[in-house]
Order: C-alpha cells, then sequence, then structure tokens
C-alpha cells in the first residue's frame, strides 16, 4: 500500500432523534455501564488495598497482583448479572457493558504505563455514553438499529460514511442531545503546502505566526459570562429537585455547549488552514495542566484552549501525509532568544514586556513574533535531521538545542 492511499480511522459524528421508548433503554443502558464501571473499579481498589496490605506482612507474592486487565475486568460481567440485586443489567446489550469494562481496563493500562491520571468513578451529572461494536448495531435506510431496541432510531447525516463503521458510540450531552459517533476507515485527501511556520501561542493574540500574522483571541467564554451569570444566578433561586430547576440546569448547559462549540469551530478552521498552506509548523510545547494554576489567568487560558488546538493540529498533520509538525521542548526559551542572531538574552523578560531591545544585534523585537520565527528556525532544524520521507505526516518533538 502507498503512502498515498493509507487508511486512517477517524469518528464521524451526527445529531439522533430516538422517540421517548429509544430514550428509556438508551439511559438505560448509560446507567447500566456506569454501573459496571463503577462496581469494577470500586472492587479493583479494594483488592489492592488488601493485596498491599497482605504483601506488606509478606504474606502474599508480587506476583499475584490483582488482575486489573481489560478481560480480566470483563470475565465480571457474569457474576454482576448473577447478583440478585443487579439483574436488571440484562436488560440493556452485554456488548456495552463489555466495552464499559474494556475502556476501564484500558484506563488502568493508560495509567501504568505513564503514572498519571488514575481511573475515577463516572458521575450521573454530565456527558454520558455507551459503545457497541458491530456484532450489536445494524446500519439501515429508515435509521441505526441497535441491541434491544425494536424499532430505528432516526440519525440525520450531514454526509455519507466513508465505509462501514467498525464501532460506534452513543453519548447524551449535558443539554440533552443525543449524538452517535462511527467509526469508520477512510483515506484522506494529502495536502500539499510549501510554506515554513512557527506559531507562538497567547492570550491577548491567540496565535501570532512567523510572518508576522496575528490571529486575535476570540475570548468566547469571556464574552458569554455575563449570560452564564444571570442563567446559574436563576440556577441557584430554583428549588432543588424540582422541574423548574431541571429546565434552568438545561439552559446554563446550552451556554456552556454553545461556546464550546464557538471555540471548537473556531479552532477547526485555523488548524485546517495551517496544515493546508504549510509544509513545516512548529508550535510551543507548554505544560498548560500547570500554567492554569495560575489563579490570574486560569480562566483565560483555558478559554484560549491551547491543547485542544493542538491536539487538532496533530491528527490533522497525520492525516495530511505531507506536513510535519514539531513540538517544542517545554523549556525552550523561545521568548529569550534572537530570531536573528539565536543568540540568547542575558535577563528573564516580564509578562508585560511585549518588544525588547536585542544587545547583540541591536534590533527591536517585538517579542511574540520574534518568538514564532525563533519556533520556525528551530522547527525547520528539526525537520532537517532526517530525510523528507521519514517525516511526512509525522510529529517531532524537537530538543532544545539553543536552551
Amino acid at each position: 500500500m502507498t503512502e498515498t492511499s493509507k487508511l486512517l480511522k477517524k469518528g464521524f459524528k451526527f445529531p439522533i432523534y430516538p422517540t421517548a421508548e429509544q430514550q428509556e433503554l438508551i439511559e438505560r443502558t448509560f446507567g447500566c455501564c456506569r454501573y459496571v464501571y463503577n462496581r469494577a473499579l470500586a472492587e479493583s481498589k479494594e483488592d489492592y488495598k488488601t493485596y498491599a496490605e497482605l504483601l506488606e506482612k509478606r504474606l502474599m507474592d508480587k506476583q499475584a497482583r490483582p488482575d486489573v486487565s481489560s478481560y480480566g475486568l470483563v470475565n465480571k460481567l457474569p457474576r454482576f448479572k448473577r447478583d440478585p440485586d443487579s439483574t436488571w443489567l440484562s436488560d440493556v446489550s452485554a456488548v456495552a457493558l463489555q466495552q464499559s469494562l474494556l475502556h476501564l481496563g484500558a484506563a488502568y493500562a493508560r495509567f501504568f504505563r505513564t503514572k498519571q491520571g488514575f481511573p475515577r468513578f463516572k458521575c450521573k451529572q454530565g456527558r454520558q455514553s455507551f459503545s457497541l461494536t458491530k456484532a450489536a448495531f445494524n446500519l439501515q435506510e429508515s435509521g441505526l438499529c441497535i441491541a434491544k431496541c425494536i424499532t430505528p432510531i432516526k440519525v440525520v447525516y450531514s454526509r455519507p460514511l466513508p465505509s462501514t463503521p467498525s464501532s460506534l458510540t452513543i453519548s447524551r450531552t449535558p443539554s440533552g442531545k443525543y449524538y452517535v459517533s462511527f467509526i469508520c476507515e477512510y483515506q484522506p485527501t494529502p495536502t500539499s503546502g510549501t510554506q515554513v511556520t512557527g506559531i507562538d501561542v497567547g492570550l491577548s493574540h491567540l496565535l501570532v505566526l512567523s510572518n508576522g500574522i496575528k490571529v486575535d483571541n476570540p475570548r468566547h467564554y469571556v464574552k458569554a459570562q455575563q449570560r452564564l451569570k444571570r442563567a446559574q444566578q436563576a440556577l441557584s433561586r430554583k428549588q432543588k429537585g424540582s422541574r423548574n430547576r431541571h429546565k434552568q440546569r438545561h439552559k446554563v448547559a446550552k451556554l456552556h455547549e454553545h461556546v464550546a462549540n464557538c471555540r471548537r469551530d473556531h479552532h477547526h478552521q485555523l488548524s485546517r488552514k495551517l496544515v493546508n498552506e504549510n509544509q513545516v509548523i512548529g508550535i510551543e510545547g507548554l505544560q498548560v495542566k500547570n500554567m492554569i494554576k495560575n489563579r490570574r489567568l486560569s480562566k483565560h487560558i483555558t478559554d484560549a484552549g491551547w491543547r485542544s488546538f493542538r491536539s487538532m493540529l496533530e491528527y490533522k498533520t497525520v492525516e495530511s501525509q505531507h506536513t510535519t509538525l514539531v513540538v517544542m521542548d517545554t523549556f525552550f526559551p523561545s521568548s529569550h532568544l534572537c530570531a536573528a542572531t539565536g543568540q540568547k538574552l542575558d535577563r528573564k523578560l516580564l509578562l508585560s514586556e511585549r518588544s525588547w531591545d536585542c544587545p547583540h544585534c541591536g534590533q527591536l523585537h517585538d517579542r511574540d513574533v520574534n518568538a514564532a520565527q525563533v519556533i520556525a528556525t528551530e522547527a525547520l532544524f528539526a525537520v532537517s535531521q532526517y530525510p523528507i520521507d521519514v517525516v511526512r505526516g509525522k510529529i517531532l518533538l524537537a530538543n532544545a538545542r539553543s536552551a
């Protein structure tokens, strides 16, 4: 298979409109999947606690630790179903329950691999979802047929599916909207951009490119903050458990969803334009998780959505099969290097200093444009270390040679 005919997998998301009976089945499946996930997680945590105590007393071998692999957790499902207190688990598709436990196993594997992000219990509030493999659903002209559902569910397609889906995920947003996401193989169209650009992200400007172009920060959350404040004040005045509180909660969720959709759409447009026009893209490798600990800037950093923008760049780079994305080292001093000479400034710049005089070349540098130019130069250097066929459509992590 040639590089241009490489097949990739991606989710194709569409809204669905279930009837009242179908909604009842979907909601019941959400609850059952949440129950088996939380029960398996609670049991495994208790097993590990007992294992640690016995290991400390030298009453157990280190090799006999609890099995939290994906299929080890799935093997608990028959016992859950035989439990007299949870016989209602048989009312929903067994495939959805198995997939929920497989997801827990994947979460454990990710935790053991990275030592970060221990699995957490699922909550009733917020987004709900369950997954099905192709053995438990069928696509028909009249709609989507899933296991345990008698009638097809209405799906509104905005585009045709590129291939037969291998699995799907049905989800419900906090605002009460239902969606289905099909996982399909597809053949992306390779891009043909020839430019090289560096990206410096910020708050006053969302992006500053190495060619001097500055993209304003839309500040979607800040603009909607007054409406959100009033909606949340109205929610706090409603009596808990009342129908009016339930209605107002949906209004607040819709406002938050609108802000998130606006931000996501803006990021999609920017990332698509950059990947289509450029052959090499350099971007800062910021640790956003640590940066939002700054209480003064956390709201604005999360509103900018730097990490989600980078994630979009990453997957679009891979599907472009042409562009190379180079992520700088976390401590790469792009703001303190001169783009003309490569010399490092001998002092630390304050956040309020938006321009500085270089003592080496004597030029007045715009802080953000200079940083973007330094990132572009570093990205080009990183790509030059490999043959072009090796880095095409790849994500590289650049070591800070100038740091």
